[in-house]
């Protein structure tokens, strides 16, 4: 677990459930993570004031890549993007929330959020290029956050590679024809030039 809190309000976010569950991250750490990729996710890592200092610490412990998981906001900080990024981090997934402001600010449950992460992924390019970004991709029933709507959105911002998370726990049962439906249709057809992986929770 690599953060406790975060600056969303997101509805049924399963990492507050989870919080009881995991341990939080430490450095050094209790493993050897040397030649392995780490993986730094749970609530938002990126309000953590100790941030850079972990990755440092699992680069130094001989991580081969950081990756972070973030709803991208704290992002629209050049000096902060430089810090990570000099720190160790190789991979930025960036959680969208909807394709419109008004779906995203409302499932965020903080008005200007849809801004603010966009900014953040804006910045992300120019300051750290190398830094690979993925789109982290949940599907609702709600509009503006459909599964291929989700999809065409991060291709239009400019996303290489999405990861569709398919949360079945949390899906009305007699939706699930129509998103096979459509899984199948992404997968069949995905944007071009864009790489999509569909994974089930």
């Amino acid at each position: 677990m690599a953060g406790s809190e975060c600056n969303n309000g997101c509805r049924g976010c399963l990492w507050t459930r989870r919080l009881e569950r995991l341990r939080g991250i430490r450095v050094p750490p209790p493993e050897d993570v040397r030649g392995r990729g780490v993986r730094l996710a749970g609530r938002e890592p990126t309000l953590r004031a100790d941030l850079a200092d972990v990755v440092a610490g699992l680069r130094e412990a001989g991580a081969a890549g950081i990756e972070l998981e973030t709803n991208g906001r704290m992002l629209g900080y050049p000096s902060y993007v430089r810090t990570l990024r000099d720190a160790g981090v190789t991979r930025l997934v960036i959680k969208l929330f909807g394709s419109e402001e008004a779906t995203w600010d409302a499932h965020t449950r903080v008005p200007g959020s849809y801004t603010q992460a966009l900014r953040g992924i804006a910045v992300t390019r120019r300051v750290a290029p190398r830094v690979e970004l993925v789109a982290l991709l949940v599907p609702r029933r709600q509009a503006g956050a459909g599964l291929r709507e989700l999809v065409d959105f991060a291709h239009e911002l400019g996303f290489a590679r999405a990861r569709v998370e398919l949360r079945l726990a949390k899906l009305d049962l007699t939706a699930l024809p129509l998103l096979a439906a459509d899984v199948r249709a992404l997968c069949e057809r995905p944007p071009v030039g864009m790489q999509v992986d569909v994974t089930t929770s």
